[in-house]
């Protein structure tokens, strides 16, 4: 069933993107900023950047079940199929609104778009609608928590002036993000031997976080694991902090081949990395 709308998205005229986008704009922003999970089986896919066969694989993978998925943002820029790989999404999320949870990476903003791709796909294939899609970003939500299985589940990382991650609820819903927790809970990343909170590589408002103020956060929110994506590993991912943090990459075939991974995570409680299959 997945290709068969695969195939479908595959053909879609401006009028029809316009329709999607008017369809799914509203079931977003029906979400809050911090989704709560399910108890169901989930499956958190990491980074695809335009790489659909990949997500068309871990879908197939799992759409027979009761699976719900949990989409950790960057779905657009530097693939080739960035518009379809985004398509089918929303296509999906306006059709099973309960089985796909789309988180927004640091990619869905307009000012990234323009660097580095998305936005001159948009006006290549479709024309002036960069602007549709910018306003369905401003609503995808920022994080999601399994209370049950004490996940957290984020693009980046942990931000420096976030404590309670109830207060995310509270975060506004903004097509260029400019709120300092929002930019850092799509920008931050993980660092061993850091201590703290310090400047990262990619600039601006971006921070690097340590073991300590990681432990900090999950004591004080009662987790007991978190998943994010934003950095290429070549394995498809990357354990920081003993394990308590789980850095995924889900595209296949990124600058080169990439084995690319899923992780499963089951009703009890049982956990597996998950080999994308394309």
């Amino acid at each position: 069933m997945i290709r068969k709308i695969a195939q479908s998205v595959e053909t879609y005229s401006s009028e029809d993107v316009i329709q999607l986008l008017d369809r799914v704009l509203p079931i977003l922003k029906n979400e809050s900023r911090l989704i709560k999970l399910p108890t169901s089986p989930l499956v958190f896919v990491g980074d695809t950047h335009g790489d659909w066969e990949a997500t068309q694989g871990i879908l197939d993978q799992f759409w027979h079940s009761t699976t719900v998925f949990v989409f950790l943002g960057d779905y657009v820029d530097r693939g080739s199929y960035q518009i379809e790989n985004l398509n089918l999404l929303y296509e999906l999320k306006r059709r099973y609104p309960k089985r796909l949870v789309l988180l927004r990476g640091n990619h869905e903003s307009p000012t990234v778009n323009r660097q580095y791709g998305f936005y001159d796909a948009v006006q290549r294939t479709f024309g002036e609608l960069s602007e549709q899609y910018w306003a369905t970003f401003a609503h995808l939500p920022l994080a999601s928590v399994s209370p049950h299985l004490r996940i957290f589940a984020v693009h980046g990382g942990i931000p420096e002036q976030l404590k309670s991650i109830d207060e995310i609820n509270e975060l506004p819903r903004e097509v260029e993000i400019e709120h300092p927790v929002a930019f850092q809970l799509l920008w931050n990343d993980p660092q061993e031997a850091l201590k703290g909170f310090a400047p990262s590589f990619r600039g601006g408002r971006a921070r690097n976080f340590g073991q300590d103020v990681t432990n900090d956060f999950m004591a004080r929110n009662n987790l007991d694991l978190i998943i994010r994506a934003h950095e290429v590993f070549p394995h498809g991912f990357h354990e920081f902090f003993d394990g308590r943090v789980l850095s995924l990459f889900s595209c296949c075939n990124y600058r080169g081949p990439i084995d690319g991974k899923a992780f499963y995570v089951g009703a009890t409680g049982n956990r597996e990395l998950i080999p994308i299959k394309i």
